[in-house]
């Protein structure tokens, strides 16, 4: 093993500990992290707080979700920051998320440089309250590897990110608030390579046999579709009549965050080990994507189930549902439903027409790999980036009730 690789797998041992706060066997990482990262030419950014004018002004890294690759000064008040992808090739998703605080309360004009990219995600400002805001306005070069704006920053950090920041810590507080409801079942299918928890979902107060698939966050930076699926998810938990009808009839199986790895450390796209989970549908090289796979085979096998919908959340630049293509052509366990939901998915919001495009993907994606061995109707729902967050809860909140309304009524 190279130098390199060993300062890498050191390096990331030492982050594992410090945001996780886990105690767990440092043997048993360095094992995992050792048969992944040499093959996989990952860039892993230094965590830690860029300080300039001896603490006058600074950035950090240091959390959760975050991605900084480097801070250079220009003068007084402008700062370069660059955006690295994890490694390459990788699909234009450049994320980025870090902290910004000053000694004195003045105006800083960042610039955001993008490595083999362009600019994708206009920056986002937590306020105090939790709340985010878009930080206006934006002036993106012509080229479009640069985009620069203005933070007012004083001695209360800020905290900025391409969309709103969710990583593994807060989708474990989310499952808690789930499995508090008496007809919710939460476990732990497998680890992430760095040892996070993945877990599976079970809401139901049926006998197990009719099953439906959500899977969400294989891909970190596609928040917008993980919070698309929380609002799914939310309805149907709720105390409707409807819910509560669908829950006897159906069990929802839900798996929520299925890359922890590639959340927390930032990742354009892949997991730890330089990967794109929804491309790992065939051969299930990684374990993350190997632990939805046994989980949902072996519910099917216990439960003599059938899975009838599959649905994996994404996001991109706008509203897309990616079919399978020849799904229309063979038996599935509910012939006809994917397109039957679609059009009254569309019908019931004013203005929005689904954007349906069948695709094969060569089988390694998870809804073909739903499609061709548990015979189920599938699709993965790309969520628009853009899309203003009342109207991409509308869109979650609509597509369970519709689905909800077209299984009972067949």
């Amino acid at each position: 093993m190279s130098k390199l690789s060993r300062m890498f797998i050191i390096q990331f041992l030492m982050l594992n500990i410090l945001l996780s706060c886990k105690s767990r066997s440092i043997q048993a990482t360095a094992t995992a992290l050792q048969e992944v990262v040499p093959k996989a030419s990952i860039g892993f950014q230094q965590r830690k707080v860029f300080d300039f004018n001896q603490g006058t002004v600074a950035f950090s890294n240091t959390f959760a979700g975050a991605r900084l690759n480097q801070v250079m000064q220009l003068n007084d008040s402008t700062f370069k920051l660059l955006i690295e992808p994890e490694n390459t090739p990788v699909n234009p998703s450049p994320w980025y998320a870090f902290k910004i605080w000053s000694a004195h309360q003045r105006r800083y004009i960042l610039q955001l440089t993008y490595v083999g990219t362009k600019h994708r995600y206009d920056p986002k400002l937590q306020l105090k309250n939790g709340a985010w805001k878009d930080v206006q306005p934006i002036e993106v070069s012509k080229d479009g590897n640069l985009a620069s704006f203005g933070l007012e920053a004083g001695a209360d950090s800020l905290l900025v990110s391409a969309q709103e920041l969710m990583n593994s810590h807060d989708e474990y507080q989310w499952e808690d608030s789930l499995a508090k409801l008496p007809f919710v079942t939460r476990m732990e299918i497998g680890k992430s390579i760095l040892g996070k928890a993945i877990n599976a979902l079970s809401i139901t107060e049926s006998n197990g046999k009719k099953l439906i698939v959500i899977l969400s966050r294989q891909h970190p930076p596609e928040v917008t579709g993980y919070m698309a699926m929380q609002e799914f998810v939310r309805t149907v938990s709720s105390s409707s009549a409807l819910a509560r009808s669908f829950r006897k009839a159906y069990e929802v199986v839900l798996v929520p965050m299925i890359n922890p790895d590639g959340v927390d450390e930032g990742n354009w796209r892949h997991n730890i080990a330089g990967v794109d989970l929804n491309r790992d549908w065939e051969n299930f090289i990684q374990p993350e994507t190997k632990s939805v796979r046994d989980y949902i085979l072996k519910k099917v096998d216990r439960q003599q189930a059938k899975v009838y919908f599959g649905i994996d959340f994404h996001s991109t630049y706008h509203d897309v549902f990616y079919t399978n293509e020849d799904q229309p052509l063979r038996q599935t366990n509910r012939p006809g439903f994917t397109l039957k939901w679609l059009k009254a998915f569309g019908e019931s919001i004013p203005g929005f027409k689904p954007n349906i495009k069948p695709s094969p993907n060569g089988g390694n994606v998870s809804k073909s790999w739903m499609g061709r061995v548990l015979n189920a109707e599938a699709l993965t729902y790309e969520v628009g980036d853009d899309t203003p967050r009342p109207t991409l809860k509308l869109k979650g909140r609509v597509a369970a009730e519709k689905m909800m309304e077209l299984l009972l009524a067949e």
